[in-house]
């Protein structure tokens, strides 16, 4: 990546972030350069070598949306409050003293530019994939879904991503690993619990329906149940006890 695409990317990102914080009343230089630099970092995490500026424009634009649905969430307290601050001012006069105080004190807040405490877009993303970061590391790797290798490196791949489209990353490669196991234990054992063409079609169905990763787990382990409760059953029918000894039990 040379020095004119760098420069580029800079300008762009900045020019995007700045944009987008005054859509949203965010004038602050300090708030403005940490989303600048937040940015950049993932974009350029997502880049390569051989990465065009239409690939950086798509990244971008993925960033940007999710910047605009981040600021707003963190925006939309603060805008409360402040119409919340209006709406208390038109009330009539004939209030208790005693309720006056807390709103003379919430007035005074906002007049030296009280925000509510708010977590950082680095917390709040980690707090967003925490949950499918654990998924991916034991879950996944327990069921044989991905290896341990490979759930190293789908988790450090969620980090600059907005969380529910690193999400459909994630399940659509599950689902793959997931299909190709039951069609290696289909094969291997005459079609197993699901042998007629009706019931294979609805497991694949049931599959792709999957738009979580938390739903795909869940799947999995009920396709394992149906597998190991079938394997039990096998090695103790008649046709069991004569090939019990050979069938082993595929997870």
């Amino acid at each position: 990546m040379d020095s004119q695409f760098e420069q580029m990317m800079q300008v762009n990102i900045q020019g995007r972030v700045f944009i987008i914080c005054q859509a949203h009343g965010v004038t602050d230089p300090t708030i403005i350069g940490y989303y600048t630099d937040i940015m950049h970092q993932a974009i350029s995490a997502m880049l390569h070598d051989e990465s065009t500026p239409a690939d950086f424009h798509q990244l971008l634009n993925q960033q940007a949306e999710w910047l605009e649905s981040e600021i707003g969430q963190v925006s939309d307290p603060v805008e409360s409050e402040e119409s919340s601050a209006a709406s208390d001012e038109n009330e009539d006069d004939e209030v208790d003293s005693d309720e006056q105080a807390p709103k003379i004190l919430n007035a005074n807040k906002k007049a030296t530019g009280y925000v509510p405490d708010a977590k950082s877009m680095p917390e709040r993303l980690k707090d967003l994939r925490s949950d499918m970061e654990y998924l991916i590391l034991n879950d996944c790797v327990t069921l044989k879904l991905v290896s341990p290798n490979q759930a190293k490196k789908l988790k450090h791949g969620l980090v600059g991503k907005i969380p529910e489209k690193a999400e459909e990353e994630v399940v659509a490669l599950l689902r793959n690993a997931l299909h190709a196991q039951i069609r290696k234990f289909i094969r291997k054992h005459n079609g197993g619990p699901w042998a007629t063409a009706t019931l294979q079609t609805e497991i694949r169905m049931d599959i792709t329906r999957t738009r979580s990763v938390r739903s795909l787990v869940s799947l999995s382990r009920q396709l394992l149940e149906e597998r190991e409760e079938w394997l039990l059953k096998t090695k103790n029918s008649l046709t069991g006890r004569f090939f019990g000894g050979k069938v082993k039990m595929d997870k």
